[in-house]
């Protein structure tokens, strides 16, 4: 397996969990009514990877 392809592999698995922990922040706001600020933390971090993983596989080709 070329590092390309597991670098958008990385990036698609990344890109899943953000979207998680965005509807986990939606249902905790939206049902509980709380205001959980953990999860926005754990969706930008899954972003800045996202990015990482990008610069590295463009800089490694």
């Amino acid at each position: 397996m070329s590092l390309h392809l597991i670098a958008l592999l990385v990036i698609f698995a990344l890109f899943g969990t953000s979207a998680t922990y965005l509807i986990r922040f939606m249902y905790s706001y939206w049902v509980k009514k709380r205001l959980e600020v953990k999860y926005i933390i754990n969706a930008s971090i899954c972003g800045l990877l996202v990015m990482l993983v990008s610069v590295i596989s463009e800089l490694a080709r």
